[in-house]
């Protein structure tokens, strides 16, 4: 059976009118029920049917922590020169730090004696300093200017400290099977939703300090990217490594016949 727009029209006019009908019929009736309920909630607020959101999960991700370690280097009065005994704690540090990318290493020298003049002992300071940078760059660490000396503890005399921070990584609780898997009837993501791209990220960072903040790019040069594509659009560009000898391999044994020697007589 085929219904035309009239039929249509009809139908939709006389559930219009039938709906009316019922609502003006029931009115006193649904006004109660509405009153009655209303007055109900309101004295009792912890009855209120909504749906409890109290249970939605953090999403999951791998967390960085940044940590600290110092180490003290001492100097004897008047010098500014490391001694075996310092050199070989200094090693010992590093060694069982095993510090190496990402890490940011810090070199801070003491204040010296009271006693002693400003000058000299400021002068005295920074050429101390200067050897402990450059045992720490033999071993092919860069040391970084530590522009805020908050939360570190200046070293008192003859002392210059050695500070590495660094950002570990905590893995969330993965695998989490706590929920049923498949079943979630508040329109939430499973317990183990997310688990494996987490844990396999904070397994393979390198720096987990890229994941508390980006890295700054630096300044870009236009000009060069300029010419970069109009040489790309003028076919300038340099080919590929190992495109010229993948083409002529394809060229040489591209042939069908290897050809057919006639025995000799």
């Amino acid at each position: 059976m085929i219904c035309g727009p009239r039929m249509i029209r009809q139908f939709l006019i006389m559930s219009m009118v039938g709906g009316a009908l019922m609502v003006s019929g029931c009115a006193e009736t649904a006004t109660g029920v509405v009153l009655g309920t209303g007055v109900y909630y309101a004295v009792n607020p912890d009855q209120l049917p909504l749906e409890d959101f109290s249970d939605v999960r953090e999403a999951r991700k791998p967390r960085a922590d940044l940590v600290q370690y110092s180490h003290d280097v001492a100097f004897a009065a008047g010098e500014a020169r490391l001694t075996n005994t310092q050199r070989q704690r200094l090693d010992t540090f590093l060694a069982r730090l095993e510090g190496g990318y990402g890490d940011r290493f810090y070199v801070v020298a003491g204040r010296g004696r009271r006693d002693e003049p400003q000058q000299a002992a400021e002068r005295l300071a920074e050429r101390r300093r200067q050897t402990v940078m450059a045992f720490l760059e033999l071993r092919r660490l860069r040391v970084l200017p530590l522009r805020i000396e908050f939360g570190v503890d200046v070293p008192v005399g003859q002392a210059v400290k050695v500070i590495v921070r660094r950002y570990v990584v905590t893995l969330p609780g993965c695998p989490d099977w706590t929920g049923r898997p498949g079943i979630t009837y508040n329109n939430i993501p499973s317990s183990n939703f997310g688990c494996a791209t987490a844990v396999n990220l904070g397994l393979m960072v390198a720096d987990p300090g890229d994941m508390v903040a980006g890295r700054h790019p630096g300044l870009m040069d236009g000009e060069f990217v300029a010419r970069s594509i109009e040489r790309y659009r003028k076919g300038e560009t340099t080919p590929l490594n190992g495109e010229d000898s993948s083409t002529a391999q394809i060229e040489t044994t591209g042939g069908g016949d290897s050809g057919s020697s006639t025995p000799a007589d």
